[in-house]
């Protein structure tokens, strides 16, 4: 078994981790926004990441301008996908929010053909079809009509399909924990660019039970990002991953049935997830 796809298996469960983790901290009563939330796990994952580095001799701000362009275009799209994505989590649970963002797939798939010669085969367009069709079917019935909260969520997908493209070219040029370290920083400083003003008015509302979910979310996160990082350093395609990440959706439905008591609308979203999943294998693992 190569070691990328190891890397990649931990990625799946931690990945689940961290989206059950941001629900429950979306979902309470004090109502903060997708990107103060977000603003606090970037910046408590970066924090990880940069400690880490001079804890393990890895700390080095040595970037050429490609990397430096790349990191501040990344910062910008992570920060535009997940506030899009995770403000899906106010209207939708998060394994309709995972299935919708399946399309990320699509993306990367694309671009990483386009920009990375990957191949696109018949089982890629086989695979988009699927993801399509299950996108289709979560939405055609009369309790999960398309809304406001599931468009956000497929355009989330979108922004992380191209990051995650980039992401790839990035990781070659950093030790895994600055990677983490000045991936996550980059991003909660544009948050802090875009919208201080929010974020500040906002902090002043949270107690400190607020924070629990948080630090939970991001430390399923800094392991999500660092197993990803691995992942690509060791030879996994920007596809491969970005599918096999995806299919973390179970492990989610399977968390809310059971520390969240949702069971609705169940039977469609294993359906939908299933169909998900086998678009997803047929694009990042089928060859």
């Amino acid at each position: 078994m190569q070691s990328w796809f190891i890397f990649s298996l931990f990625s799946i469960f931690v990945l689940a981790g961290a989206e059950i983790s941001q629900k429950v901290s979306l979902s309470q009563k004090v109502n903060v926004s997708a990107i103060t939330n977000n603003f606090y796990i970037w910046t408590l994952q970066g924090t990880v990441g940069i400690i880490l580095a001079i804890l393990l001799g890895q700390f080095s701000l040595a970037l050429d301008t490609s990397s430096i362009i790349k990191l501040v275009l990344i910062g910008f799209i992570y920060f535009a996908g997940g506030t899009l994505y995770y403000t899906s989590y106010k209207g939708s649970s998060a394994s309709i929010s995972l299935i919708l963002m399946s399309i990320s797939v699509v993306i990367s798939s694309t671009l990483g053909t386009i920009l990375l010669g990957d191949v696109f085969t018949a089982g890629k367009i086989v695979g988009i079809i699927l993801i399509l069709l299950a996108i289709v079917f979560l939405n055609l019935n009369s309790k999960e009509k398309i809304n406001r909260y599931n468009v956000f969520a497929m355009l989330g997908g979108v922004c992380f399909g191209v990051a995650f493209t980039i992401d790839k070219s990035f990781v070659s040029t950093l030790s895994p924990f600055m990677y983490l370290g000045l991936l996550c920083l980059t991003v909660a400083l544009v948050s802090l660019i875009l919208k201080l003003k929010l974020i500040i008015k906002e902090t002043k509302t949270l107690a400190k039970k607020n924070f629990i979910p948080m630090i939970f979310a991001s430390s399923f996160g800094s392991a999500f990002n660092l197993f990803t990082f691995f992942a690509y350093k060791n030879g996994a395609n920007v596809g491969v991953a970005d599918a096999m990440n995806n299919s973390s959706v179970f492990l989610v439905i399977l968390a809310e049935v059971l520390f969240l008591k949702d069971r609705t609308n169940l039977k469609r979203k294993i359906i939908s997830a299933t169909m998900a999943i086998l678009g997803i294998i047929l694009i990042g693992v089928v060859k």
